[in-house]
Order: structure tokens, then sequence, then C-alpha cells
């Protein structure tokens, strides 16, 4: 069982048949690994403390790392076409097409799926996100931030994936939020004190960065971090 993956599968399932299975009810070690689990769910802001190797996916031996451009546009058209480039055979290809254009999108990988967040469409600025599986070669949605947000920053820690800034339509944001992929959830967190789109966020030994951005007025310098 301490090889077992537990915490990344869904709640229900560690609730409906793990936890109902005997086997585990009487083995004292084997319930300790469900609470590590069931911790990892409910405590989201400690996924940095609780990890260990059982909380990271999967890697394939021998895999390639693979470079993907999503979206983006120009005056004339917004593009929902994704192309991966292959460091082994150094050649671009193309991959599924997200089911919306996005230009301004912020992406971000979190174990072996992409995450296309936010964006605008043409017509007005998205708060749908949608996430590509290599594997199938397709994109499935994903649940909607709570705020609509193109020309935003994104990034992935500790398996929590953070939208952060951006444009709503109206207003630049100082605004951020963070989904949680296990739970498919978003929460608001604290804002950035400077509002910004246009940023990138980066992440550093377990903190946010957000760097530079627009503020509606002027280019910034500034970085704050969380």
């Amino acid at each position: 069982m301490k090889c077992v993956r537990l915490p990344l599968l869904s709640r229900d399932f560690l609730m409906s048949n793990v936890d109902t299975e005997l086997l585990v009810r009487h083995h004292s070690e084997c319930k300790d690994l469900l609470i590590e689990a069931l911790k990892y769910h409910l405590m989201p802001e400690q996924r940095g403390v609780l990890g260990n190797s059982r909380t990271r996916p999967r890697r394939c031996e021998g895999a390639s790392t693979v470079l993907f451009a999503v979206g983006g546009g120009s005056l004339f058209a917004i593009h929902g076409d994704c192309e991966a480039y292959d460091t082994r055979t150094d050649r671009w290809h193309m991959v599924a097409s997200m089911s919306t254009r996005r230009a301004r999108v912020g992406v971000a990988a979190i174990g072996n799926k992409l995450y296309a967040v936010g964006g605008y469409d043409g017509t007005s600025d998205l708060a749908t996100v949608e996430s590509y599986d290599p594997v199938t070669n397709s994109w499935q949605p994903e649940v909607s931030m709570g705020t609509r947000r193109s020309c935003l920053g994104v990034a992935a820690l500790h398996g929590l994936l953070y939208a952060a800034g951006g444009y709503d339509g109206a207003s630049c944001l100082n605004s951020a939020e963070r989904y949680d992929p296990l739970t498919g959830t978003w929460t608001s967190i604290a804002a950035m004190s400077t509002r910004r789109r246009y940023v990138r966020v980066a992440t550093l030994d377990g903190n946010l960065y957000a760097v530079g951005g627009y503020d509606s007025s002027s280019h910034l310098a500034t970085v704050e971090k969380s």
C-alpha cells in the first residue's frame, strides 16, 4: 500500500472505496496511509509540507521534454490551435486544438496535464479553463474561475494552480485565486498590493512571485511575492 499514490485519487473514491475496505480499516499502517491522503485533500495550503513520493505522479522513463505553444492571436484572428515541440526530435507538430479560441491566456502544467486559463476570445475576456491530456491528445473543460481574466499570470505550486491579476474587460485586477485539480474548486486568496495586467508569475523556493505588468497608467518594474 505504501507504493500506491492514494493522495492522487479523488476524495470521493477514497471515502467510498478505500475507507470502506476492511483490509484497510483493520490495519493501522494502511489507515495511516489513508489519513495521509485525506490530509492532502483537506489541507491544500500544506501540500508543500505533506509532499512525498506518493503525492507525485509517476513519470515515464525515457520520456522527452515537450514545449507547448497554446492559442494566441493578432489584430486579425484569435487562435485555438496548439503545437508541441519535441526536444528529442527537434520538431514541432500540431496537437489537438482547444475548445475555445484564446489569446492573452495563462498556461501552466500540473502533473501530466497542461492547463489553459482565461484569456480573450476576440469578443470577451474569459473565466473558463480547460486542460490538455497528452495521452489522449484531447482538451477537457475544467471548473471556471470566479473572475474573468485575460493578460493574467498563471503558475503551479505544490499541485495547485494560481491565477493572478489580469484584465476583466473593465478594469485592471489585483485579485488572485487558486485552483485545486483534486477537488475541482477555485478559492480566492490574498490580493496583490498592485493592480497588474500582463503580469508574469513564477515560483521559487515555495513562494509565488508576481513580476512587472501594467497598472492601466504605467508599466511596472515592481515585484511582490506570496
